[in-house]
C-alpha cells in the first residue's frame, strides 16, 4: 500500500450525469491525477487461512482525465491506487467519527467494474 494522505484525493459533486446523486473521488496527485471515480459497493473479505482481510469494491470511472478507460480498467497499479485511496478514506472517516456502518439502499447500483485488493 502506498502512503496516501487526504491531500491525494478530493470529494467532488457530479454533474447531471448518471452518477449525479453520488460523490466522485478525484485523484489530486501522482500518476492518476485528475481521474474521477465513483465507488459503489464496498466489502471486507476475510481470508481465514492467512488471517488477513481484503477490500473488495465496485467502481465506475466517471472522468478518465487523459487516460483510456479500458486501459485503466486493466491497470493493476490503478486498481491498487483506488484501493489505497478508499482504505485511507474509510480509516479517516472512522477516526473522525464521520463513518456510518450499515446498509444504505441506493436506487441504482454502480457495478461496471469490480476490484479486489
Amino acid at each position: 500500500m502506498s502512503e496516501i494522505t487526504k491531500d491525494d484525493y478530493a470529494l467532488v459533486e457530479n454533474d447531471g450525469s448518471f452518477y449525479a446523486e453520488f460523490y466522485g473521488v478525484k485523484f489530486t496527485t501522482g500518476k492518476y491525477k485528475n481521474i474521477v471515480v465513483v465507488y459503489g459497493k464496498v466489502k471486507v473479505l476475510e481470508d481465514e487461512i492467512n488471517d488477513q482481510a481484503k477490500l473488495s469494491f465496485t467502481y465506475a470511472i466517471q472522468d478518465p482525465a487523459d487516460y483510456d478507460i479500458e486501459e485503466l480498467e486493466k491497470d493493476e497499479d490503478f486498481g491498487e491506487h483506488m484501493g489505497d485511496i478508499l482504505t485511507h478514506f474509510i480509516a479517516e472517516s472512522l477516526e473522525n467519527q464521520e463513518a456510518q456502518i450499515g446498509t444504505i439502499e441506493s436506487p441504482i447500483d454502480i457495478d461496471p467494474e469490480s476490484f479486489t485488493q
